[in-house]
């Protein structure tokens, strides 16, 4: 259940319970469920709960309320931390047993209401009243509202965290608040566009002292700052706490290493898929398209078929857009954009060696990728050498366009808004390949890592703090404020998470599958440089200033240079 739908549970049964122990002499006042409801209610809105607040909720006496208050804490229901270092002025909070047993009884109580009320539909788990009911969508795999951790990070210091305009940051900028209480520390979270990000990193790694505790990056930056030293390996730091990575996707958290060194936690994974307006395909009698040539064919036949319509908009921007455009495009005729090794399923990014670094640019497939976009051009919407991801996704959810492809992360403007035109209308797949190649999307999106220059004393807080904020039952928080993937699997597997969109149980079926890959973008210390190369001369290519040859054969040199003109160890 949402943390919503918790409160409304407490607002509800406070309210039945006044109606026996105040307006009526049917009951008296239970001391312990007000302490409870008082208690869960703060936590849920991740306000300060002392002692002495829950004592005056308790609706009795003083010292009656502090033996009960006593008792709960002996049962272990209710969690005493110090909010100081002498340790006279604490804190209280739900324990996870409490939280888990308070679930269990919304739940419950909800089923009970469903039922009396009439708002299940005989005994199915879903109804037109909103209800989830049933065994198995109730069971143990539902995770609990996040608990408060035992020992607070401490509030000497705030917790600066550096991220990206993305929706799993904006849920973490809006529950400040909450996770200030939950973690008992003062976050601050700075959110910059993707590019000025990434540039801040870079000129953090050059400050004497870091000004951020924490650092998101994005996936291909990873061989860049590892290399540049501007974040820290977690090796060491995971076998002392014994932080296990299993529960996460292993494509996510492959994709997070550097020469045998993890150097980020997941936090925000995405996918680029293609997304296709399922009742525009009916109208034209296509189904959806999983080659490049059924991509082209269907472009064509939706483009003008509804007034105003494109067949498809593409991210064809200047600069990074367009540059990642190419290389994703490129997997999907085959190729990575430098030679990798080969491997069981893909290519090899774990252990890229100086003779790997051979660009694959002005090649087959990159002619055959070049092209490919080229022809499509024509019926891709006329903002499209404008686009960057957000404005992409804005023209598709507003009906401008039939398809796109798009990160999973930001599909949440037409998944969750029901005002959008592509509402209820979407399906998504995997990138359409060139015939007889396997499907692949690319996986993205950002992890949280240690800036390499943090100061000693504040690693132990900075770690405590990506551990909680990468738990499974915060990563269900992001997910139901609309960021539509998770990296762990037991998230992935909770029924009200799958409740959400059916896109999660779609791309976890990719990971099982073997469809996602880090290989279209390749986490090598020239990542930026090959961007910038791209991003220019595929750009003046789709604008007609160039040739195909001319534009593939420059970014091939380009690339070939700065490889040359970088040692290797």
């Amino acid at each position: 259940m949402t943390r919503e739908e918790l409160l409304r549970v407490l607002t509800f049964a406070g309210s039945l319970r006044k109606l026996g122990e105040e307006q009526t002499a049917l009951a008296s006042v239970d001391a312990r469920w007000n302490i409870i409801a008082y208690a869960m209610s703060r936590h849920l809105e991740g306000k300060l709960l002392t002692i002495s607040s829950l004592a005056g909720a308790a609706g009795v006496p003083y010292g009656t309320a502090m033996r009960r208050i006593g008792e709960l804490i002996d049962e272990g229901l209710l969690l005493r931390r110090p909010r100081s270092k002498s340790g006279k002025s604490f804190s209280l909070h739900p324990t996870r047993d409490l939280i888990a047993q308070f679930e269990v009884f919304a739940a419950e109580f909800k089923r009970t209401v469903g039922n009396t009320f009439g708002f299940t539909n005989g005994g199915t788990e879903e109804s037109d009243g909103g209800f989830y009911f049933g065994g198995h969508y109730m069971a143990s795999r539902i995770l609990s509202y996040p608990n408060a951790m035992r020992v607070g990070i401490g509030k000497e210091r705030t917790i600066r965290v550096l991220g990206p305009i993305d929706p799993t940051f904006k849920t973490l900028n809006k529950l400040t608040p909450q996770l200030n209480e939950l973690c008992g520390a003062e976050f601050e979270f700075i959110n910059l566009p993707l590019d000025q990000l990434y540039d801040e990193i870079c000129e953090n790694q050059k400050r004497a002292k870091s000004q951020y505790d924490i650092v998101a990056v994005d996936l291909p930056w990873i061989g860049q700052l590892a290399e540049t030293q501007a974040i820290m390996p977690l090796n060491d730091i995971l076998q002392k706490e014994e932080f296990r990575g299993s529960d996460f996707h292993s494509t996510i958290w492959r994709a997070a290493r550097y020469r045998g060194q993890q150097c980020g936690i997941p936090i925000q994974p995405t996918v680029e898929l293609l997304f296709c307006r399922t009742d525009l395909l009916d109208e034209v009698g296509l189904g959806f398209p999983s080659t490049t040539e059924a991509l082209l064919q269907a472009a064509k036949a939706l483009h003008g078929a509804r007034r105003g319509q494109s067949g498809i908009v593409m991210n064809y921007g200047r600069g990074t857009p367009v540059a990642h455009t190419f290389m994703q495009t490129l997997a999907d005729f085959g190729s990575p954009v430098l030679d990798l090794a080969g491997s069981l399923g893909g290519f090899d990014t774990d252990t890229i060696r100086a003779e790997n670094y051979q660009p694959l640019i002005d090649t087959d497939a990159g002619h055959e990728t070049a092209r490919f976009l080229l022809d499509l051009l024509p019926y891709a919407h006329p903002e499209s050498l404008r686009c960057d991801w957000d404005r992409r996704i804005g023209i598709f959810s507003r009906g401008e366009a039939a398809m796109t492809y798009g990160w999973s992360i930001r599909a949440a403007q037409f998944e969750r808004d029901e005002s959008s035109a592509a509402h209820g209308r979407v399906a998504c797949a995997p990138h359409p390949a060139r015939s007889g190649l396997q499907q692949v999307s690319p996986v993205g999106g950002f992890v949280l890592a240690l800036p390499m220059s943090l100061d000693k004393e504040r690693i132990a807080a900075a770690w405590k703090a990506i551990e909680y904020l990468t738990r499974a039952e915060l990563m269900k928080l992001y997910v139901q404020d609309g960021s539509l993937t998770s990296p762990r699997f037991s998230t992935s597997a909770d029924p009200e998470v799958q409740a959400v969109s059916s896109m999660i149980r779609d791309i976890d079926r990719m990971e099982q599958d073997g469809t996602l890959q880090v290989w279209p973008r390749p986490p090598i210390p020239e990542f930026a440089d090959i961007v910038s190369i791209l991003g220019d001369e595929i750009y003046l290519m789709l604008q007609g200033q160039r040739s195909v040859s001319d534009a593939l054969s420059n970014a091939q040199g380009r690339i070939d240079q700065v490889f040359q003109n970088t040692p290797r160890s």
